[in-house]
């Protein structure tokens, strides 16, 4: 063999072993980083979280103009959570919990002391299965306006001590399109309130909408 062949040789061989070397590095500085940054953070800290497992679908029907009554109300599952609404053209139009919060939500802040005094839309989601179960939930403000969550406090009137069936119906009876429809709406709420549950989660733990309510935390 030459010394030019030779040299060539050498050459290439000195090549192949950094380019090795190289791509080792390459290939290895990764996994190495996702060894040592895997994100987790566990501190063995759980909490409980206080959830409604049961919700509500209520249908919604404008009676006349700017006027709507409460027609009937399902328990559901709480994902399934939903108003329906029929406008008087016929045009039915559907709220999730979440939308249906932002439109009281907008009601309190604009007339904070008409709040029950109305047949609005918004009023009807406060005062329907619909305002229960948010306030239980994600609004817990919400309890102060509805009387049957307020020990009997009706909005605008400080009188505790009618707590009749009467006073009842005749102050929902604005918003539900009949008293047997607003009777049968117990069975609603009380369908929401004994599906309470508490679930343990990992601390920190993301949720959704009705992620619930954090309890209390504790470590491992």
């Amino acid at each position: 063999m030459t010394p030019l062949r030779q040299r060539a040789i050498i050459r290439q061989v000195k090549h192949i072993s950094i380019s090795s070397v190289l791509t080792i590095s390459l290939l290895g500085s990764p996994m190495l980083q996702s060894c040592s940054s895997s994100g987790n953070n566990d501190d063995g800290s759980y909490e409980e979280v206080e959830v409604y497992e049961k919700g509500v679908r209520m249908y919604i029907s404008e009676t006349e103009k700017g006027v709507y009554k409460i027609t009937e109300e399902i328990p559901v599952q709480t994902d399934s959570s939903v108003a329906i609404i029929k406008g008087l053209d016929g045009k039915e139009f559907r709220l999730s919990p979440e939308a249906a919060k932002k439109m009281i939500d907008a009601e309190i802040v604009a007339n904070p002391d008409k709040m029950g005094q109305s047949a609005s839309l918004s009023n009807a989601l406060m005062y329907g299965g619909m305002g229960y179960l948010l306030a239980r939930t994600v609004s817990p403000n919400y309890s102060s306006y509805r009387p049957d969550m307020n020990n009997n406090v009706y909005p605008g009137d400080k009188n505790r001590s009618d707590t009749s069936r009467r006073r009842r119906s005749g102050f929902y009876g604005m918003f539900y399109r009949s008293s047997r429809i607003f009777d049968q709406s117990a069975g609603v709420r009380s369908s929401i309130e004994t599906s309470r549950a508490v679930h343990t989660r990992p601390a920190g733990g993301r949720s959704g909408f009705f992620g619930g309510r954090v309890r209390s935390t504790f470590g491992g």
